[in-house]
């Protein structure tokens, strides 16, 4: 005798559960700390050096202390002040690396973005680029993202003055804003696929939301709590480095499969 069929409302109760559990993939957790490994000995220098390169155009000096401030507060919140000192030891040495050195930040920047090209396709669902195709694309991102976040602190500068006239303030919105935009512009490059500009700006505009928020938690405890700092001293600022690289990367994937279930979803069903 066969079974009744299972209503259509448990059907689609059990899919929506389904899709619950699937969003919280394990791979997820070793991803982040795939790619937080690859952070550290990778992308951070090669971001340096991308900074230290825009550092040489003409009227770039005066915005770089913001846009430094504004970069070390993304990485190290916790520290910005040890941070600092340590970006202007390299900035300063960054003319004597050397060939070794050159050649070694190339070597370990191929790998990391080959790791996080080969990540992404795997969240997006969508064959990963070629191997040029995927190294000039992020390498031309990672250059042109400091020149990006000065004209984007030079213009909203120019806006804060002029609204200023006016009696209003828009200072504390500006690094959201910039946050904001800039995990839309990660969406759209790492999905190598078309997306709903209104899906990537909301799932955008919600991953900014959670990074903010869990940055002050993180700022909190690492002020409030001395766990850390009582068993490692003065080594506990690196161990909070890592922590932070590591959630900063749970939280970009995770916006990133959020952004993937909006395509699926809204995408999809609009179709």
């Amino acid at each position: 005798m066969p079974l009744p069929a299972m209503p259509t409302s448990l059907r689609s109760l059990r899919r929506r559960i389904g899709s619950a559990i699937s969003f919280f993939d394990a791979e997820l957790s070793y991803y982040a700390a795939s790619l937080s490994f690859y952070t550290i000995f990778a992308f951070i220098p090669l971001l340096l050096v991308a900074l230290s390169i825009t550092t040489r155009f003409p009227g770039f000096e005066e915005h770089f202390s913001d846009l430094r401030d504004f970069i070390l507060s993304q990485l190290l919140p916790a520290n910005v002040d040890v941070a600092g000192q340590f970006l202007s030891t390299f900035l300063d040495d960054i003319s004597r690396l050397g060939m070794v050195g050159a050649i070694y930040i190339a070597i370990t920047s191929v790998l990391f973005f080959k790791n996080y090209q080969h990540i992404a396709s795997r969240i997006f669902r969508t064959v990963p680029r070629d191997f040029w195709s995927s190294v000039t694309t992020y390498w031309t991102l990672m250059t042109l993202m400091p020149l990006g976040l000065a004209a984007s602190l030079y213009f909203t500068t120019r806006a804060q003055i002029a609204l200023q006239a006016y009696g209003l303030d828009i200072g504390l919105l500006i690094p959201y804003l910039i946050i904001w935009a800039t995990f839309f512009v990660i969406f759209v490059i790492s999905a190598n696929k078309p997306l709903q500009t209104r899906n990537a700006l909301v799932t955008s505009f919600l991953t900014a939301v959670a990074w903010n928020v869990t940055k002050e938690l993180f700022v909190a405890y690492a002020v409030i709590g001395k766990a850390y700092t009582t068993i490692y001293g003065s080594f506990s600022i690196v161990l909070l480095f890592f922590l932070w690289i590591y959630i900063s990367w749970i939280i970009l994937l995770y916006g990133m499969r959020l952004c993937e279930g909006f395509h699926t979803v809204f995408d999809i069903h609009e179709q």
